[in-house]
């Protein structure tokens, strides 16, 4: 495999990736999150309200976060060796607005397959 390969490769594994976290974001399904995240997990909100993987956790098992849907647009993946940037546009739809937002998602490739190390987001602008 050319390198080339195996960085497309590694896209669409990332890819894969974000499907099974917002669906488990959705699902507020803690054993899948435990999993897709990693313990040194920094979620930053684009409030600026930061949380650490258990305290986002906690808060998607609990309800209190509220995420109804989420649609990408624009997204892109970079691969630098074990880790893999996401970012792109995303529409969050919570219980109480809609949220239309610029990301960056970063994961990691660790023993255990790739993890979710970071997220951060602001809001786009007008």
């Amino acid at each position: 495999m050319s390198g080339n390969d195996d960085k497309a490769k590694i896209i669409e594994e990332i890819l894969s990736e974000e499907k099974a976290r917002t669906a488990a974001i959705l699902a507020a399904d803690g054993p899948a999150m435990q999993k897709l995240f990693d313990d040194d997990l920094v979620y930053i909100h684009s409030s600026g309200r930061l949380d650490t993987k258990t305290s986002y956790i906690d808060g998607l098992v609990s309800g209190k976060s509220g995420y109804k849907g989420f649609k990408f647009s624009n997204v892109k993946v970079r691969v630098y060796g074990d880790c893999a940037i996401a970012s792109g546009d995303v529409i969050i739809d919570t219980r109480t607005s809609q949220l239309d937002l610029r990301f960056t998602n970063v994961w990691i490739r660790s023993a255990g397959g790739w993890r979710n190390v970071h997220w951060s987001s602001v809001k786009r602008a007008a």
